[in-house]
């Protein structure tokens, strides 16, 4: 075991220790900037629920996850990479504790716990840093599972302990596939309904332990757009091309991947043009180690493997598989997208069965078929590089002319290090088969290749800089951009920019770390959270915001500024963030700051006459349902200081007024508002279920306003208005966790109790 964890961080071993952060891909742009922003709130003592800086605010979903709410005492991103990067020997030690569950020896049980951690889905999880926290906890909800089924017992609240932890990491899809091959393998273990009922206790018992996220999302996800269902083109974007799956076999098939911003080339054959698991590299030694320890296993058991294997292929192939659109159509199936994510199947049956392969052909047995396996592998990759030196399968997959030469290069010598690694297998096979080494130290010799080779393939993959990367440029902070008196920041972002996009097509060194670093300047999405600088509409990333965006991809082109204005101004937009000049008279330059990387300057400008983030609304339009309301403030008439369109009826005879903001933290804002006569406190500020208002300590309705922001109504005079956030479901999930936590103490206190009696 201590083998495999160690084994696990040979790719990593720069990140050892909490000196260095990641930044590439989701790790930048979402999972860091947010978990700075949770680890802040709790440390002031407030339950982080609202998010007012995306959005013009948005849900903020509970993390309970233990490691995480270490960030609260150990802020900064080394420490949070630090952390991350242990999930790589926890999952080595669950997936040997797994093995062993299945009856493999110690030996091959580091096998398999290294392969586990180190194979490309492992790999690739970490900048999706939730996906790789339920990737390691995996093994432990499945062996739980299965041992609950089989022994009943104290293993009851063990295996619900598991899946509590693994279920608030919030990465359900993964969660769901050890749930699905736990259930499974215990069924395989203890069929009948014995087993059926104590894993139906332990299942109950760790949704109970992980009660309150799992409560407070049921209740979000319904105000979500992910809640409404995504659109089948959504839910099924970042399949698995079949193209794709020769990745298993040649990890650099698409580019480098320890440089793949500067060299990725298999665009077409990724729905969004680039994966979203960079990797899905098994090895040729470690699928044929996987093919000789099919039998292995007793019979249900390996029908289970094979069976969840094929399943999670069938639905990660998406549309070409035919699986994932029937299952999209299920109304809660459509609250997840990507079907790659099912590819965590596959990985775990594959190195379960490299492991029990090793104790097989250690014992003599199964060299036959792990040879037939590995000459298979090896003729995939001569086959593929064969195909690229040729040139016709480059132009099909329409590769840049000009970098077919570097292309056939790569690829061709991926191919010829599998046909090598492939051939060291026969090699080795031959050797038994002529009785010139003992199987076992063959064995022994295969399984260390095959370890050593999924590490250097992942080598690389996920590249650390310093912590400095994270702060905002000295020129960006002396803007004030968090102190706009309620003013938020639009940033127009790189993905439309003209000028990000030559600065990507342009040859120049450390390209992914530049861009990178330029997108966290701009403030795009997350990276504002960090400075507390909120922003409006932006790019969605995780789908549990309350409406869908107002602005399409072209809106986002620079050129296309005077659409937007109107809209900026209803969310309450001071200021305008972009890579490419801006050329509208109400547009005020306030700074150019060079962003770092060459040929690349931030454009700072003054949004002229914004409309206030509160004010007080005189008069009342009625309005036929949301989207009405949604319209009325950018319509001819509408009176930004004075007017507010509401969905049910209203009355407003107040002449004249003023609102000032006394407090505002996330989920809670006080205002003091002064009016000659009743009206309606108006805040540019998103609209949900759970905002609760009081006006001078009297419980006062929370009205949406204008299609989307809120409203509250006041009578004339002073008056102080609170207005406070409280997820659906909170005291639910609470009461949950505490029913759950008593429950499992009971079951493991109750054997102990039995034996005292029984002495």
């Amino acid at each position: 075991m201590a083998a495999a964890a160690a084994a696990s961080l040979l790719p990593h071993l720069a990140a050892l220790w909490p000196l260095r952060s990641y930044y590439f891909r989701d790790f930048t742009v979402t999972f860091y900037p947010l978990r700075v922003f949770q680890a802040r709130e709790l440390g002031t003592g407030r339950w982080p629920f609202w998010n007012p800086y995306i959005q013009e605010g948005a849900f903020a979903l509970p993390v309970l996850y233990p490691p995480d709410l270490l960030h609260v005492l150990w802020p900064g991103p080394a420490a949070v990479s630090w952390l991350l990067t242990l999930h790589f020997p926890l999952a080595a030690v669950a997936g040997h504790w797994l093995a062993r569950e299945l009856g493999a020896s110690r030996r091959a049980a580091a096998v398999t716990g290294s392969l586990y951690a180190l194979g490309g889905l492992a790999v690739s999880s970490l900048n999706l840093f939730v996906f790789l926290q339920a990737l390691a906890l995996a093994p432990l909800v499945v062996g739980g599972l299965r041992r609950a089924a089989d022994r009943g017992g104290r293993a009851i609240p063990g295996a619900a302990v598991a899946l509590g932890l693994s279920l608030t990491t919030l990465a359900l899809e993964f969660v769901l596939q050890a749930v699905l091959l736990g259930l499974l393998l215990g069924w395989a273990a203890r069929r009948g309904g014995t087993g059926l009922k104590r894993m139906a206790a332990a299942v109950v018992l760790g949704v109970g332990l992980a009660g309150l996220p799992v409560a407070v999302v049921l209740g979000l996800v319904g105000q979500t757009v992910r809640g409404s269902g995504f659109a089948p083109e959504v839910a099924l974007g970042n399949d698995v091309h079949p193209v794709a799956l020769l990745q298993v076999v040649l990890p650099g098939l698409f580019g480098s991947l320890s440089s793949p911003v500067e060299s990725w080339w298999g665009g077409p054959f990724f729905t969004k043009g680039f994966p979203y698991f960079l990797s899905l590299y098994a090895g040729p030694l470690a699928l044929a180690l996987a093919a000789a320890g099919i039998p292995a296993a007793d019979r249900r058991t390996r029908c289970v493997l094979l069976a969840a294997a094929g399943l999670g292929l069938w639905y990660a192939l998406g549309v070409r598989g035919g699986l994932a659109p029937l299952l999209t159509s299920l109304p809660v199936a459509r609250w997840f997208r990507f079907p790659v994510k099912a590819m965590l199947l596959p990985h775990v049956a594959v190195c379960l069965l490299a492991g029990l392969g090793v104790d097989r052909l250690r014992a003599g047995a199964g060299w036959g078929r792990f040879a037939a396996a590995a000459a298979g592998c090896g003729a995939v990759g001569l086959g593929v590089a064969a195909a690229a030196w040729e040139g016709s399968a480059l132009r099909w997959a329409r590769v840049d002319p000009a970098l077919e030469r570097h292309v056939a290069a790569a690829i061709g010598g991926n191919g010829i290090t599998a046909a090598a690694l492939a051939t060291l297998g026969l090699l080795a096979a031959a050797a038994v088969w002529r009785r010139r080494g003992p199987p076992a130290r063959a064995a022994a010799l295969l399984a260390a290749v095959a370890v050593a080779d999924v590490a250097r393939a992942a080598s690389g993959m996920n590249p650390q800089t310093h912590p400095a990367f994270f702060e905002l440029l000295p020129e960006m902070k002396a803007l004030g951009l968090d102190d706009l008196g309620g003013g938020r920041v639009f940033s127009y972002g790189p993905d439309e920019s003209p000028a990000f996009r030559r600065y990507l097509a342009a040859p120049a060194p450390a390209r992914g770390l530049w861009s990178f670093f330029v997108i966290r300047q701009m403030l795009a999405p997350y990276g504002n959270v960090l400075d507390r600088v909120e922003s409006p509409e932006a790019k969605d990333l995780t789908s549990f915001v309350p409406r869908p965006p107002e602005l399409t991809p072209e809106e986002y082109r620079p050129d296309a500024v005077a659409r937007v204005l109107a809209r900026l101004r209803n969310a309450a937009v001071s200021r305008v963030v972009s890579l490419d000049p801006l050329r509208h008279p109400d547009l005020r330059l306030l700074a150019t700051i060079p962003a770092g990387a060459p040929g690349l300057a931030i454009h700072v400008y003054a949004l002229e006459a914004p409309w206030p983030r509160a004010y007080l609304a005189c008069r009342v339009l009625a309005a036929s349902g949301v989207e009405d309301a949604s319209r009325r403030p950018l319509q001819p008439g509408f009176d930004p200081l004075r007017d507010v369109a509401l969905e049910e009826p209203g009355d407003a005879d107040c002449r004249a007024g003023a609102v000032s903001r006394v407090r505002a933290v996330p989920g809670e804002e006080t205002y003091e508002v002064r009016s000659d006569g009743a009206g309606y406190l108006v805040t540019r500020d998103t609209h949900a279920r759970g905002w609760r208002a009081t006006v001078d300590g009297r419980h006062a309705a929370v009205l949406r306003a204008n299609g989307k922001h809120r409203a509250v109504a006041v009578p004339g005079g002073r008056h102080a208005v609170e207005l406070r956030y409280e997820p659906p479901n909170l005291w639910l999930g609470v009461g949950l966790m505490a029913a759950a936590g008593a429950a499992c103490l009971a079951a493991w206190a109750r054997p102990l109790m039995g034996e005292r009696a029984r002495g």
